[in-house]
């Protein structure tokens, strides 16, 4: 299982996580929100068995106190189960087995719940007037996006509104948790990290779905294919993403190439540089402005979610909106 380290950026290949050790974000909290995503789409699959603490720390080039803080958390939360000389696997619960010998239908899950019903002391009656609230409830009318980095919202809403009918708003996380009744009629969706705080706040969590801002891997790739002396040109509505994205190349590439991060509405800094830029790396909100200009060969968009991404949220909407 193979590490590879550029700079503050490391990416371990088996389990897919990548750590930003320039990100506000504690480590801890990444490492939280990718192996539970990891979990719940089913890339861990159920009693497959994680490395030790120590391995992923040096796999890693972290702490091993922050690998247990993570490991610890999950197994809170009843997605890993942390046991002494087994070491630390999927719990068998973290999310719907696929194997069709050992998965349950949904009569057999609803039967389950029937029985787990019966046992806390409620009735046939009881449960039958709580059908009738989920055939019943409203439908969604919108999507709710929430995000902790108030600059991402207006990407976020550009890149995800033309996949859907419904609008798309952006919240804060304080935002929500100070006033829950804006999740009403609302697809919630947020990143794992944020998600086991609304778990708490909101009842029905059919309509609350995890979604991570997923890292550029291959626009990383093609920076650091760059020939060095080169020029890239960062255009994006947000001046923390490409703060962000600016530390992520220096810490890649060094002083190997230059960087110049330009506003998307700068148009004469844009056609400046597409004389002297070898690359330009856009958001997909700043794709239309940049190829008014640049020729398609020297431009990478790179989109906060990914297509997967978009279609889980599409299926939740079909399934229980």
């Amino acid at each position: 299982m193979a590490c590879h380290i550029i700079g503050s950026y490391c990416k371990d290949q088996a389990l897919k996580i990548t750590i930003n050790k320039e990100s506000a974000v504690p480590i801890r909290d990444q490492l939280v929100e990718q192996l539970g995503l990891s979990i719940a789409s089913g890339s861990l699959r159920p009693h497959e068995k994680l490395p030790s603490i120590r391995a992923l720390a040096d796999r890693l080039g972290v702490h091993y106190s922050t690998i247990t803080a993570a490991y610890n958390h999950l197994a809170e939360v009843g997605l890993l189960e942390v046991r002494q000389g087994s070491g630390v696997r999927v719990a068998a619960s973290g999310r719907r087995v696929e194997n069709e010998s050992t998965a349950l239908s949904l009569e057999e899950m609803f039967f389950d719940f029937l029985a787990r019903a019966s046992e806390n002391g409620y009735s046939s009656s009881e449960v039958s007037k709580c059908m009738d609230k989920l055939r019943h409830r409203p439908a969604v009318k919108r999507i709710l996006v929430v995000d902790g980095n108030q600059d991402f919202h207006p990407l976020i809403k550009g890149e995800l509104s033309p996949h859907f009918q419904l609008p798309v708003e952006c919240l804060l996380p304080q935002q929500l948790l100070s006033d829950l009744k804006q999740a009403e009629e609302a697809l919630v969706v947020s990143s794992l990290y944020h998600l086991f705080s609304f778990q708490k706040h909101i009842k029905d969590l059919t309509r609350l779905v995890a979604c991570n801002i997923e890292p550029a891997r291959n626009e990383l790739e093609a920076v650091y294919r760059l020939p060095k002396a080169s020029l890239l040109a960062l255009v994006s509505v947000s001046p923390h993403l490409m703060q962000m994205a600016g530390k992520l190349v220096a810490a890649m590439r060094g002083e190997e190439i230059a960087v110049r991060s330009v506003v998307r509405d700068d148009e004469t800094e844009i056609k400046y540089l597409v004389k002297h830029a070898d690359l330009f790396l856009c958001d997909s909100i700043s794709r239309e402005v940049v190829s008014r200009y640049a020729p398609p060969a020297k431009m990478l968009v790179f989109n906060l979610y990914s297509s997967t991404t978009i279609d889980l949220i599409k299926e939740r909407l079909a399934k229980w909106g």
